[in-house]
């Protein structure tokens, strides 16, 4: 039995790296090879209207030069056979997408071979990067050929066949306990305990000592991992980070024995500031400088400084200086760890060491009364399993799907007159509802923040906004992993079908698809733009990409192009796109390269009436940017005398 699945795109994480979620058996206890065997226990049926990929992540391997032995059982379906060349036949090719995008296995097929076939191959030398993927792929853009694919697997292979080293044993006596108050936080020469914030920390063992210090253990996970995050104030008010010149912090850290490859790097960390707006570890958050340690375990101190740009940063994301705390983070992005690898520490000391003749700090004001600040509430809206064919679904594929929504100030349900926009705001791949920080507790988020402020100014017409999770399969969560490529290509169901209908029986919403919009950050970006402009042109006319993921097929020099005439082949022409936002950090790696071309083609696109882009200057594929975007998208779309849906 096969299952239809769309065309995928390449989807990139947010601050998670994509990971493997096939099975997978891993590396022989008393060798240095590494050898990783794939298989996938369903099969795929593609109906092919353009180029189809189908793709398989490459990511665990980031950082490795890899061999890959590739096998699978493949047939094509072609009832008008009308697609085959007389002389070159119909090819299909298994490539990685990195540099010359290398074939690892590929099969010319001819008119009269319809049966199953075996399709195998091997590439050394293959050096992959982080958002690399293997990935099915056809010669021609217009084909019209049903490709039916089975017993995928493949052997990933790297290192050399010796003896892996011997694992190494940490102390645990190094995490010493004192006096009575001897550790925690100074401000301007007065000490108190530290105080943590505990919605916004993300590791585990979290404990408060005797002596005042803090211990945790942080896991390894793949770029993100963890750590703890403190107020700056036991009373919870903020200081300007202005009014300070460095910060001092002593930490003991060790790994722990049988929990870290014996081959990584020196344990790293990094110094992360929290705005006023800020809603934790994760949420708002400006790095002040990643360090490493100088030994495998020991005390660390380090005095960090804190600069003018980089309070001209946080005043630049957040309005103020004004800082509600800091966190200390693990820093596992390509140290050599293995997901799962763990790193205890323990915080004994903080000092802000205060500029000469600093004015004193003051709580942060934002001016505003609880009447002109919006509320966030959460929502949970039926909707199914629309990975599941409509036929077949069940009740056990039905649910309630959580999410969150940012009503405006003055928002009144007994008023029938006052109708607002809705906005449609998703999140990247590894990620959930939860990622952009809306939130009932607190002040509520960062964007929570730009939106009560943009409202009360004027600057912002008021609009309800929805936080939910991109993936639209029995995976989604609550607080679910965002790691399912099939709940995210078929989100579009949900969306037009349960979503959308949902939000305007529920709350007021104006009519029309002018007065809709939907925007995403990188996976999510590429949701907007396949699914939201791709399937639902017909309900949406506002949308923005926050380094949104959008894959370029193998030789096509003009992706962005062939993207345009897609949707213009597909939509008839009076359906306008009213406003399209795009934002990329010039330093992102996994996206700026794709996204001038795209740029090129959205803002000649005659379908477009109000185009806007902007490069992020030393931007990565992290929210720094995507804060950026929301905020400028905001009042591009909803700007009173501005925007088109009027």
């Amino acid at each position: 039995m096969f299952k239809p699945i769309k065309k995928t795109f390449l989807l990139v994480a947010g601050i998670a790296v994509l990971a493997l979620s096939l099975v997978s058996c891993g590396p022989k206890p008393d060798e240095g090879l590494v050898e990783k065997e794939v298989t996938q226990d369903d099969s795929d049926s593609l109906a092919q209207s353009s180029w189809a990929f189908v793709t398989y992540p490459l990511s665990e391997f980031a950082g490795k030069t890899v061999k890959i032995q590739f096998s699978c059982q493949m047939k094509v379906d072609n009832p008008d056979g009308n697609t085959f060349e007389a002389d070159n036949g119909y090819t299909l090719k298994w490539q990685v997408n990195s540099d010359g995008y290398p074939v690892v296995a590929e099969h010319v097929f001819t008119a009269d071979e319809t049966d199953w076939v075996t399709v195998e191959g091997t590439k050394e030398g293959l050096a992959i990067a982080g958002g690399n993927v293997l990935y099915l792929s056809t010669n021609n853009e217009s084909d019209k050929v049903t490709v039916s694919i089975k017993d995928v697997k493949y052997t990933v292979t790297y290192g050399e066949n010796k003896k892996a080293p011997k694992p190494k044993t940490y102390p645990t006596d190094i995490f010493t306990v004192g006096e009575a108050g001897s550790c925690g936080i100074t401000l301007r020469d007065t000490k108190e305990a530290f105080t943590i914030f505990t919605d916004g920390s993300a590791a585990a063992n979290i404990k408060t000592e005797a002596d005042g210090s803090v211990s945790w253990v942080a896991t390894a996970a793949g770029g993100g991992g963890g750590g703890v995050a403190f107020y700056v104030k036991s009373s919870k008010e903020e200081i300007q980070i202005g009014n300070y010149d460095s910060i001092d912090i002593e930490l003991v850290y060790s790994p722990i024995t049988g929990a870290w490859n014996p081959e990584a790097q020196k344990p790293g960390f990094c110094m992360r500031i929290l705005p006023w707006d800020s809603t934790g570890m994760f949420g708002g958050y400006e790095d002040l400088e990643y360090f490493d340690a100088p030994d495998d375990y020991g005390t660390l101190t380090k005095n960090i400084k804190i600069t003018d740009d980089f309070v001209a940063k946080v005043k630049a994301s957040s309005d103020e200086d004004s800082v509600l705390g800091f966190a200390i983070k693990f820093n596992d992005y390509q140290k050599g760890l293995t997901d799962g690898d763990q790193l205890k520490v323990q915080l004994k000391s903080v000092k802000f060491n205060v500029k000469a003749n600093a004015a004193a700090d003051k709580a942060y004001d934002d001016g505003l009364t609880a009447a002109q600040r919006g509320t966030v509430e959460e929502i949970n809206y039926p909707t199914r399993d629309w990975s599941v064919e409509a036929d077949k679904v069940t009740d056990a594929d039905k649910y309630n799907k959580h999410g969150w929504v940012y009503l405006p100030a003055g928002y009144d349900p007994d008023d029938k007159d006052t109708k607002y926009p809705v906005f449609i705001l998703l999140h990247g791949f590894g990620q959930n509802e939860n990622t952009w920080g809306l939130t009932n507790k607190g002040r509520g988020g960062k964007i929570k923040g730009y939106m009560d402020k943009g409202m009360n100014s004027g600057k912002v017409e008021k609009f309800i906004l929805v936080c939910v999770t991109g993936v639209a399969d029995k995976s989604w969560g609550p607080n679910g992993s965002g790691n399912s490529f099939a709940g995210y290509n078929c989100f579009g169901g949900e969306l037009r079908n349960d979503l959308l209908p949902w939000l305007r029986k529920t709350y007021k919403i104006k009519d029309g698809r002018d007065n809709v919009a939907i925007a995403g950050l990188s996976m999510g970006g590429g949701q907007t733009f396949n699914i939201g402009i791709g399937e639902c042109l017909d309900l949406i006319s506002n949308f923005a990409g926050f380094s949104g993921a959008m894959f370029a097929a193998q030789g096509d020099t003009n992706p962005g192009k062939t993207y345009v005439d897609g949707v213009d082949e597909k939509f008839e022409a009076a359906l306008k796109i009213h406003n399209l936002y795009m934002i990329c950090g010039d330093a992102d790696d996994l996206v700026y390269g794709t996204f001038p071309g795209y740029v090129e083609a959205m803002a000649a696109w005659d379908r477009v009436e109000n185009f806007e882009s902007f490069v992020f200057p030393g931007g990565t594929h992290d929210f720094p940017v995507w804060y950026y975007g929301f905020k400028d998208f905001i009042q591009m779309v909803f700007q009173e005398g501005v925007q088109l849906y009027k």
